[in-house]
């Protein structure tokens, strides 16, 4: 298993929502003119910045960064979006959007263990941005090393605008922070009024993360509430662990009406993938889901549906395409047997 999707593994198991060959070295690349850097963003804020961060953490900011090290691909993206991508001057691995990302100084990987605290110090950030699931317990430690550090980790749509805002004020962006997080808000709320527009049923729909083993979402996921808001009803919503390992067998009793995947790092393939169709179909039993015999598998780039970023509203859009499908009446679809738990 490559060291990339090894990373990828651990951030989506531990509850973060997430190129390789570049190794973690520190290389030479331009530094931003500060007298650029202040140009750009005057009147835009007023110095010293202070947020708190979604640990709750108060962070202050004493001036207008000007060497920013990403440690998630989400935090890069929104950083390139709100307009400071001149002032990031490291990420990891795993940043590949917007390609110029890719040229960033690398620090490693998205994991704890496989960020390289050497690599990052040596950068001389003014600002490191972290997120605030699994790399909470290396925050304290770059702060040591007298690094400030604030942590985003947005769980829903709000979340998401409230850190492009956030970004945008610790980078002297503030307006163009602020019409991203509007027009963001306002996509979503269009999808809103769209599927409330549609008629009922709502499609009971699958989400499969992996095939072998086979893993879903449940609550508290993005692609969960993708599907809600999206106008359907998410299979494994209603268990207790975010990513759960259902059988064969829970699956089959619940009837999805639909399949959603993704094609990227964590399965191959493209959007209109007839082979992984083809596999999906022939799973032993698998004919007897209605998703199956009506041939509702659809696959969705990864990026949209799992980083939580700008793009975020894009998978949602897409996930509300998918499900303009046309169902039974009521009365005519069966009632899924939910059975136990997943494990």
């Amino acid at each position: 298993m490559s060291s990339r999707i090894r990373s990828l593994l651990l951030v989506v198991f531990a509850g973060v929502l997430p190129a390789c060959g570049r190794g973690p070295e520190v290389s030479a690349i331009p530094t931003p003119s500060p007298a650029r850097i202040e140009r750009e963003a005057a009147g835009s804020e007023t110095w010293p910045v202070e947020v708190v961060d979604d640990l709750g953490r108060k962070v202050i900011l004493a001036r207008l960064p000007e060497r920013i090290v990403s440690l998630a691909p989400s935090n890069t993206e929104i950083l390139h979006a709100v307009g400071a991508g001149h002032q990031v001057i490291g990420g990891t691995i795993l940043d590949d959007y917007p390609p110029e990302a890719r040229s960033h100084a690398s620090i490693g990987g998205m994991a704890p263990k496989s960020i390289n605290l050497e690599a990052v110090t040596a950068l001389r950030p003014d600002l490191v941005l972290a997120t605030s699931g699994v790399q909470a317990p290396i925050i304290a430690p770059l702060e040591r090393l007298g690094l400030t550090v604030v942590a985003l980790g947005a769980t829903d749509f709000a979340g998401v605008a409230r850190n492009i805002r956030m970004v945008g004020r610790l980078t002297g962006h503030t307006a163009e922070a602020d019409q991203l997080a509007a027009r963001f808000l306002d996509r979503v709320a269009a999808v809103s009024r769209r599927v409330a527009s549609r008629p009922s049923p709502r499609p009971k729909v699958l989400y499969l993360l992996r095939e072998d083993p086979l893993v879903t979402a449940g609550p508290g996921t993005f692609i969960g509430q993708m599907i809600e808001a999206a106008g359907g009803i998410n299979v494994f919503g209603d268990v207790t662990v975010r990513f759960p390992r259902p059988s064969e067998e829970e699956i089959l009793a619940r009837a999805p009406e639909v399949i959603l995947s993704t094609y990227g790092v964590m399965n191959a393939g493209t959007q209109d993938d007839e082979a992984r169709r083809q596999r999906i179909r022939s799973r032993a039993g698998w004919d007897r889901i209605p998703a199956v015999r009506e041939n509702r598998i659809a696959f969705l780039q990864e990026d949209l549906v799992s980083k939580p970023g700008p793009r975020l509203v894009e998978g949602l859009e897409a996930v509300a395409e998918v499900l303009q499908v046309d169902l039974p009446k009521a009365g005519d679809r069966p009632v899924p047997n939910k059975g136990g738990a997943p494990r």
